[in-house]
């Protein structure tokens, strides 16, 4: 018989597959898309078959035999194979790494083949009887490398001749998962909240009790032991101290494999407006393997669209897939969904455990689910018969992944559409301008232009914080007494607020006043941020810690000042200016535990906060009809940022989170706190203007020329020695040129530089960028992809279309 040969990628960084032969045995269950257990130097390795051929590789290649193939049928479907090929192509990413982005964390990578009794085995000798043997002494199984080190030999042979006469079978159990039943403690706040001068007096000898009480207050009252231990290394003993004094307790609780089973969903409302009807009717329009914009403006009901939209392709045996771009809007997503298709609806997102993934994973692909929900990774859910692929808030800059392969959410769910015969549908009141710009070509644009029941857009006020008059008693606080009036008036009638500040922590950085001095990270070139809760200088880059300094490290000065304000410090001013309010902060330090969004989200729905305020993670896909004031206390944090895209995203944030106001009977407004109010990106949101934006948008953009108008190539090169990072920049630049002048492509280069953040975690950063048209750029990607250094000392990443230039 003629041997056959699998290509096969492993989950590491390398731009080839490898060729492993196939045995006899499993002929029928190694195919394209398939896991397959295969030896790497002295390890075992799950992989994936990328292609099969009976082409015998060339003499010098001497091929190994597969282990072992662990699924009867493949685990990637045609369409997402090919997929995964289109992304190592597109973004010069490895394709194992391609691969590997697509499949839960435990199907790949090291591995243990485990040989099992199954049937009559008398007619076994020579080794393969002496395997059986060894076999039935220890039970009736034994993993493979045990096998051969007790006989000292290979023994695939022997097990492979066992396999085929049904004698034993061969189980892969890959890396451990979260099993069913697995329990986590829970420390819960117990009793009444103390009061100041309560919390005086009972933590007067005991300051880290009174951390750790104040940092569950801020985590909802609670928190898993195990996350308090290791993520805010607090130790056993205070939460002991706190437990025996009758302030928390602790609860053991079994962790869900599906942590959503519980919700019984919120059903929407089934009766659809005019516009919402057309809308539907023009993507019923739109032919499959193509897209649509839905652009509506905020209140317009785009989530009812997308729901109705999936269940024609249900009623037709079809599949679907919603994305959102934050895991905090996740639960609110799925009680909507699971409101209307129940049991029928799986999660993919990060905050799940591996377990949970897996789950949900094997749920789609046997097709026992037909909807998946999730965030960025969702894309890839295996989804038996894709119809319909939706993506809310497709402008958000959290779609594009963070590391290799660096994929954007919305450009691979086009491909993948195309691929599955799907309708791809892009959802938006602040459309992003490379989705703007393709409609006519790739996208048909659909438009809901008015708030469900005829609500007028709140009106949004541009307070000048230049010239406004500040509130009385705020002191240095940038706090203006149009917002402090509108506050007040909405707290006197029961109503409910939201105040977006996008900086985290307490102030922005410790200075001296005396010799000028900030504290800059050790790892970073960035300084650190004051946090109060716990007392501490944090890195928002690498994680880095350490005390509040009670000098300057300079000079000797006593005296240290914070500049700037974030999250930590409004929530103390609002506590001390409006202390009956009750508040509730979002942002990364109050959701770091599981459903800790979901949780406060839930205290909002239920009118058990008066006002929520945080970062960006509060702009977006709430509806909370009983708010009806949105207050942006600072509109400029972003909006001169080194970054081509810094206005953009400035008018999407305020025109996004003016969107949350006016949504019930009572209508609402938005008061924005800025020292620009003249710029184009603020009076367009304050105009709730996307298509005058837009416009305006695009035009700048045209001098100097960037997306959408030309495609972009950021590579990135990073090093421990800032000379040797310099020194490759400078290598790479002089070789685009060079290979831009020899092929003569109308493309051009920029740099090399140092990236406006020179050094994140200990690693110099360098970059060079590229400028031209689509096709070049794909071609030099794929070029340069087989060429560029990735050691330790020096890496080369390639950011093809990137979001940021930071």
């Amino acid at each position: 018989m003629t041997a056959r040969f699998a290509d096969v990628v492993l989950p590491l960084p390398l731009g080839q597959s490898y060729t492993y032969r196939i045995p006899t045995s499993l002929g029928d269950r190694v195919v394209a898309g398939s896991r397959v257990v295969v030896p790497l130097r002295r390890r075992e390795l799950v992989g994936l078959v990328v292609g099969t051929t009976d082409e015998a590789p060339p003499a010098t290649v001497n091929p190994k035999d597969i282990l072992g193939a662990p699924d009867a049928e493949p685990v990637l479907s045609g369409p997402l194979l090919e997929t995964a090929k289109w992304m190592a192509g597109y973004y010069g990413a490895p394709i194992g790494l391609a691969v590997k982005a697509m499949l839960p964390g435990g199907m790949w990578g090291s591995s243990k083949v485990v040989v099992k009794l199954a049937g009559r085995t008398g007619a076994a000798g020579g080794l393969a009887g002496q395997v059986v043997d060894f076999l039935r002494r220890k039970g009736g199984e034994a993993g493979v490398t045990a096998l051969a080190r007790h006989f000292r030999q290979p023994v695939w042979g022997a097990v492979d001749r066992l396999v085929r006469i049904g004698a034993v079978v061969t189980v892969v159990v890959p890396p451990a998962t979260a099993q069913p039943g697995t329990t986590e403690r829970i420390l819960t706040l117990a009793g009444e909240r103390l009061t100041l001068l309560e919390r005086q007096q009972v933590f007067r000898r005991s300051p880290k009790q009174r951390q750790l009480y104040e940092t569950l207050e801020q985590l909802g009252g609670q928190a898993p032991v195990a996350h308090v231990r290791d993520q805010l290394t607090i130790s056993e003993s205070v939460v002991k101290g706190l437990v025996s004094r009758g302030l928390a307790g602790i609860d053991t609780t079994a962790a869900p494999r599906d942590p959503f089973a519980a919700d019984p969903g919120s059903p929407p409302p089934t009766k659809l407006t005019d516009h919402q009807v057309a809308a539907l009717e023009a993507f019923d329009q739109v032919p499959v393997g193509e897209g649509a914009l839905l652009v509506g403006v905020t209140g317009s009901g785009k989530t009812l669209v997308y729901l109705e939209a999936i269940r024609r392709q249900l009623n037709t045996g079809r599949g679907a897939i919603i994305l959102v771009p934050e895991i905090g809007l996740t639960p609110q997503t799925v009680s909507r969904v699971r409101g209307v298709f129940g049991d029928q609806v799986a999660v993919l997102h990060s905050g799940l455990s591996d377990g949970e993934r897996a789950d949900a994973w094997h749920s789609l692909r046997s097709g026992q689910r037909r909807v998946a929900v999730g965030a960025r990774s969702a894309v890839f859910a295996p989804v038996v018969d894709l119809g319909t692929i939706v993506i809310d808030e497709e402008h958000e800059a959290s779609y594009k992944n963070g590391e290799t392969p660096r994929y954007h959410a919305r450009e691979v769910a086009a491909v993948r559409a195309k691929l599955e015969g799907a309708r791809l549908l892009l959802g938006s009141a602040t459309p992003s301008i490379e989705s703007a710009a393709a409609v006519g070509a790739r996208l048909r644009r659909i438009s809901l232009p008015e708030r469900v029941g005829g609500q007028p857009l709140p009106p949004v006020e541009l307070v000048d914080m230049r010239t406004a008059g500040r509130a009385k008693d705020a002191g240095a606080f940038p706090w203006s007494a149009t917002l402090d009036d509108a506050l007040t008036r909405v707290l006197a009638r029961g109503e409910q607020a939201l105040l977006l500040l996008n900086r985290r922590g307490f102030a922005a950085f410790l200075q001296c006043p005396g010799c000028g001095h900030v504290v800059t990270c050790e790892r970073c070139s960035i300084s650190l941020t004051v946090h109060r809760t716990p007392p501490r200088l944090r890195c928002h880059y690498c994680d880095h810690n350490e005390a509040v300094p009670g000098t300057c490290r300079e000079c000797g000065s006593g005296l240290q000042r914070m500049r700037g304000i974030g999250t930590q410090q409004l929530e103390h001013f609002l506590t001390d200016r409006f202390p009956d309010a009750r508040l509730a902060r979002m942002d990364l330090d109050t959701t770091t535990t599981k459903w800790s969004h979901h949780r406060i989200l839930e205290q909002v729905q239920r009118q058990e906060v008066d006002v929520l305020l945080g970062t960006q993670m509060i702009a977006k896909g709430l509806d909370f009809p009983n708010v009806t004031l949105v207050g942006v206390v600072d509109a400029d944090t972003a909006l001169y940022l080194p970054d081509f895209r810094a206005a953009e995203r400035t008018f999407q944030l305020v025109a996004q989170v003016a969107g949350r106001a006016g949504r019930g009977p009572r209508g609402g407004r938005v008061v924005v706190q800025t020292y620009n109010p003249e710029h184009y990106a603020l009076t367009h949101a304050a105009a709730h203007d996307s298509d005058g934006f837009l416009a305006a948008e695009l035009e700048i953009r045209r001098s100097p020329l960037y997306p959408p108008h030309v495609s972009l190539v950021n590579f990135l090169v990073s090093g421990v020695v800032e000379q040797d990072v310099a020194r490759e920049a400078d290598r790479l630049a002089n070789w685009c040129h060079a290979l831009v002048e020899a092929r003569e492509l109308p493309l051009t280069v920029l740099g090399p530089a140092p990236a406006a953040l020179a050094k994140v975690k200990d690693r110099w950063r360098w970059h060079v960028l590229l400028k031209g048209a689509g096709p070049e750029i794909g071609r030099v990607v794929r070029f340069a992809a087989q060429r560029l250094p990735s050691g330790k000392r020096v890496r080369v990443i390639i950011d093809r279309d990137p979001v940021s230039l930071l």
